[in-house]
């Protein structure tokens, strides 16, 4: 899943550190993170949105609204007392994807998706874009 968070906050990071690198070591410690009500409901929700354009054929991830959240929240997670290389560390993070795609997977079952069945994804994507809700503002098609 590295594409999921990658595709969230990758973009912003990678951005934010070409402006101004830094020197600082990669941080280890994720607890404010993952503690951050923001950064775990927008993760997730972008890892929703990256399995269902992964399972369904006909919707698409919206890539360049995908960076402006990114960039948003790049922000927001230098608020929290993280660098740009500390930022990206943790998207690249292969537990910190595990995590989320697990979160996501579970997230979509209850919304009806079916493990194997991609117009299962579809029928949740179609649902999120039509309640307007962020996952579905990150998503399009049909």
């Amino acid at each position: 899943m590295p594409k999921t968070m990658t595709c969230l906050l990758g973009a912003a990071a990678l951005v934010a550190a070409g402006a101004a690198a830094t020197a600082s070591a990669p941080a280890t410690d994720w607890s404010a993170m993952r503690a951050d009500e923001r950064v775990q409901r927008e993760l997730l929700g972008a890892s929703m949105a990256y399995i269902i354009d992964e399972q369904c054929p006909t919707i698409r991830l919206r890539r360049l609204r995908m960076v402006g959240y990114a960039l948003s929240l790049s922000r927001h997670a230098k608020g929290l007392g993280y660098t740009s290389d500390e930022i990206e560390t943790y998207v690249n993070d292969k537990d910190e994807q595990a995590r989320f795609r697990a979160l996501a997977t579970e997230r979509l079952l209850e919304k009806g998706a079916r493990e194997g069945d991609a117009q299962s994804f579809c029928e949740v994507g179609r649902r999120e874009m039509e309640q307007e809700t962020y996952v579905g503002s990150m998503l399009k098609g049909g």
